[in-house]
């Protein structure tokens, strides 16, 4: 897939984004008309920042309490130099695992996590320990979130 220049973009594609952004399922005509365009250029524009890779996929925002994930934090993990991969793909089949991104600090991997309660939550920190080539992990807990 090809991806846009971001410098490509002009100030309506911007305006859709925004508000595809706060609510996937904000319809073409309501963005249109916010927009003072049609729904059919509010279309088309989207399908073209989706067919060049600028909207990579529409998703939801999920209360995690109420999917019984109400305890949450993220995972810090180090691993052994070069199974960044090999590991990532071991945490993708986790269930309770929503996120992975790959960093380059002291750590190498953080990992979100949420589960119904701490044992739960526990269970799935001691399936990561587990993996091959997991070195090291931290887990700090999400008291609050202030915006997602």
């Amino acid at each position: 897939m090809l991806v846009m220049n971001l410098n490509k973009l002009d100030e309506i594609d911007r305006k859709i984004i925004n508000h595809l952004s706060e609510n996937a399922r904000t319809t073409f005509v309501d963005i249109g008309k916010a927009l003072g365009i049609s729904d059919a250029t509010v279309y088309n524009r989207v399908k073209n920042l989706t067919e060049m890779g600028v909207i990579k996929r529409f998703t939801i925002e999920v209360d995690e309490a109420a999917v019984g994930r109400g305890t949450s934090g993220f995972i810090l993990v180090s691993v052994k130099p070069g199974t960044v991969k090999e590991v990532s793909t071991k945490l993708v089949e986790i269930e309770r695992i929503s996120e992975i991104h790959e960093t380059h600090g002291s750590e190498d991997l953080i990992v979100k996590v949420g589960a119904k309660n701490l044992h739960k939550l526990r269970s799935v920190i001691l399936k990561v320990r587990e993996i091959p080539d997991v070195v090291q992990t931290e887990f700090i807990p999400i008291f609050k979130t202030w915006k997602s």
